[in-house]
């Protein structure tokens, strides 16, 4: 028999891809069980696949092997175990969040609420007693929380967040607040600090807080948009503050003796604290830092010390004016690395764990506009490298940490997520033959029909409401359906090369691309 032409061989891809297309269709279709589950439907961060097919690729002596996996921004920087998984999402606008133990954080929600989230079966409970705050203006809300180091046994929780004037209701300032948390309710609630005065702009609060290791307290305020405050040193504004456990003054604080300094102050020229994190290792304190238009900044505090804003900047005024004398002047630090063009820099951590050991004593930065983690390599007191990653996360990072084990946590804005990245070696096995991912038997097929815009046949992966009725049939019906055919489409559609787990992956791909956008 004659062999088909390769004309013929296309149109045969074409109709396959039309019937496993149309199988789809078919086969999500509503059940009468019950609906899906967060264990049937693990979620994973889907990537575009770079699928090798069945010819092995040639490479040069000394390379590794082609990445086929779903975080090519960590391959690129030689991690390609890695594993970006969703541990609970929904949150309402989050911000920052804590470990309180092993298997717990707590999460701050902008809009004024705390959650505790239990990080291996990704359910949480809101925790009740928080007072009022003053939320739903520009960036008036709830921010960053830090656990007493006694935490274990006195419960104690501190949280920074705006405060309106008592005498005016248009006029705000930033806020210091103590709670005791004793299961899900907060008890002892006392506001500790108030950084006066009141004004009425509704941003550049600053509001990150952290602990070093000999029990103090260091407190950003940001120069609530009007910059020079940030040098005047009887105001609170634009500074790094450092008190004790109960709010109070230390005697060693570095402007005690002077009396143009406000004592609280420990470090003046900072504009819009985003992050503080203390490393005990190197027992440095670091700090990340929105610049204006450019020039977002990450600094080493250190007492006493001014960080040059408005005087000193990388930034531009929006308006594309100079601010200030330039990037650098006599008495004032230099940051350890800045940005240009900005990343809207938001939290950092210092990574110290043993799951990504290639990343002992890195900072990581996280980025709202840019959409990433900046992974800057740390040596020797010195950033000799600086690296974008995670972009696969997908949204504005909002915090990162640490978790006991040595993953890396990520508080993502868009769409209230927790992310857990960890290490899954079983992930790359490099001999093993490679299973297409669910984008790629997606793209290569059931986007035929599921991408072509024509709505009112066949229902569009970016139209989640036109699937509800099917996705609520559960995981492994779907699979069923699909694999073994269902009314008059065959088993697998006419897609004969495809196995068993590629038409799952086509199926989980599509319920995870529906559910995130839903």
């Amino acid at each position: 028999m004659a062999q088909p032409s390769s004309r013929l061989k296309l149109l045969i891809g074409v109709f396959a891809g039309i019937a496993i297309g149309a199988t789809l269709v078919a086969t999500l279709q509503p059940a009468s069980d019950g609906s899906a589950t967060r264990e049937s439907l693990p979620e994973l961060i889907e990537t575009p696949d770079r699928s090798p097919g069945k010819k092995k690729e040639s490479r040069a002596p000394g390379q590794p092997e082609p990445y086929y996996g779903e975080l090519p921004s960590l391959a690129a920087v030689n991690i390609r175990d890695a594993v970006l998984e969703v541990v609970t999402k929904g949150l309402d606008y989050p911000w920052a969040m804590e470990f309180i133990s092993e298997t717990e954080l707590l999460i701050t929600e902008f809009s004024g609420s705390l959650q505790r989230v239990n990080v291996e079966k990704g359910t949480r409970h809101r925790i009740t007693g928080l007072p009022d705050i003053t939320h739903g203006k520009g960036q008036l809300g709830l921010m960053d929380l830090a656990l007493h180091p006694d935490f274990s046994e006195n419960g104690l929780v501190y949280f920074s967040h705006a405060v309106s004037s008592p005498d005016h209701d248009d006029r705000y300032a930033t806020g210091l607040t103590r709670g005791r948390l004793e299961g899900d309710t907060l008890r002892e609630v006392k506001l500790l600090l108030v950084a006066e005065p009141y004004t009425k702009s509704g941003s550049n609060l600053g509001g990150a807080l952290e602990f070093d290791a000999a029990g103090y307290l260091y407190v950003a305020i940001g120069d609530r948009s009007i910059n020079f405050r940030a040098q005047e040193t009887d105001s609170l504004h634009g500074k790094i503050l450092r008190l004790t456990a109960d709010g109070e003054i230390p005697a060693d604080n570095p402007f005690v003796d002077d009396p143009a300094v406000d004592d609280r102050i420990y470090a003046l020229g900072v504009r819009n604290t985003q992050g503080l994190v203390f490393d005990a290792i190197t027992n440095l304190m670091f700090q990340s830092e929105h610049g204006p238009m450019g020039g977002d900044e990450v600094n080493i505090i250190e007492a006493g010390k001014n960080y040059g804003w408005p005087v000193i900047t990388y930034g531009a005024n929006y308006t594309t004016e100079k601010i200030g004398l330039g990037t650098a002047h006599e008495g004032m630090e230099q940051p350890l690395y800045y940005y240009l063009p900005s990343i809207a820099a938001s939290p950092l951590t210092i990574y110290r764990g043993n799951m990504f050991p290639e990343w002992e004593g890195h900072l990581l930065v996280g980025a709202l506009r840019g959409a990433h983690v900046s992974k800057l390599a740390l040596v020797e007191g010195q950033i000799r490298s600086e690296r974008a990653i995670l972009q696969e996360a997908k949204g504005r990072i909002r915090d990162l940490k640490t978790g006991p084990d040595g993953s890396l946590y990520i508080l993502v804005q868009n769409g209230g997520r927790l992310l857990r990245l960890h290490r899954a070696p079983e992930q790359e096995d490099l001999d093993a033959p490679k299973e297409r991912q669910g984008v790629t038997v997606y793209r290569q097929l059931c986007s035929s029909c599921h991408s072509s815009g024509q709505k009112d046949l066949v229902p569009q992966i970016n139209d989640p409401a036109a699937w509800e009725n099917r996705l609520a049939q559960g995981s492994e019906a779907l699979y069923k359906n699909t694999i073994d055919g269902i009314g008059d489409m065959p088993p697998k559609g006419l897609c004969d090369n495809c196995t068993d787990a590629e038409i799952r992956a086509a199926v989980d791909f599509m319920v995870k691309r529906l559910r995130n956008q839903g």
